[in-house]
């Protein structure tokens, strides 16, 4: 018996081609759906990353990093969520901030005057679903960001905005100084400008 190519074959040698044929060609379609599934993956831990629904704290720094260029390149994609406007105003340092406000508020009171800051994200806790701490850190110094459903610009607007913030971002704020019932001194959000990443400071 012959090959395609005019070779004469032994029975056995020809079942054995046509087996490793078989072979090479499942191989080539496992690795076929391989590359689907990681595909579909990637496509997943976006959607999650963007979402919210993924425990930062229990994944790698490189898996958090993957996520977060994921969700940045979405952001891009609309001019309204652009991660990287040009500038913000800042009226007051983190370190101003606490120089101006912390002895002059007392417990549970927010003050009504409106006020912007910027800095880093160093960890989120979730009070609720309408309650959110933040540590906002630069300057080499930390004061607590209070966001509160009822104290934003509006409910929606909230949610979408407070969604969008993951440990790391750098973001901008304007808001109210006031203190905890605790005595911690905050900032009271009614916007925040988020996520920053490369802005411009204008003090």
């Amino acid at each position: 018996m012959a090959d395609a190519t005019g070779e004469k074959l032994s029975k056995n040698e020809l079942k054995r081609r046509l087996k490793a044929e078989q072979k090479t060609k499942e191989k080539a379609e496992k690795e076929k759906e391989k590359e689907k599934t990681a595909v579909e993956n990637g496509a997943a831990s976006a959607k999650k990353a963007g979402n919210g629904d993924i425990n930062e704290a229990e994944i790698s720094p490189n898996e958090f990093f993957k996520l977060r260029s994921t969700a940045v390149e979405e952001l891009k994609k609309n001019p309204d969520t652009h991660p990287y406007p040009h500038k913000f105003n800042v009226t007051l340092s983190l370190e101003n901030f606490i120089e101006q406000y912390n002895n002059v508020i007392s417990d549970g009171v927010t003050l009504d005057v409106t006020v912007s800051v910027a800095g880093r994200i160093h960890s989120i806790r979730n009070s609720g679903a309408k309650l959110i701490f933040y540590d906002l850190r630069g300057e080499g110094v930390k004061i607590q960001v209070m966001a509160n459903a009822r104290g934003y610009v509006n409910e929606d607007e909230y949610a979408a905005d407070t969604n969008k913030i993951k440990r790391g971002d750098i973001i901008g704020i304007e808001g109210s100084p006031g203190k905890t019932k605790k005595g911690e001194l905050s900032i009271i959000p009614k916007k925040v400008i988020q996520p920053l990443f490369r802005m411009k400071y204008i003090w």
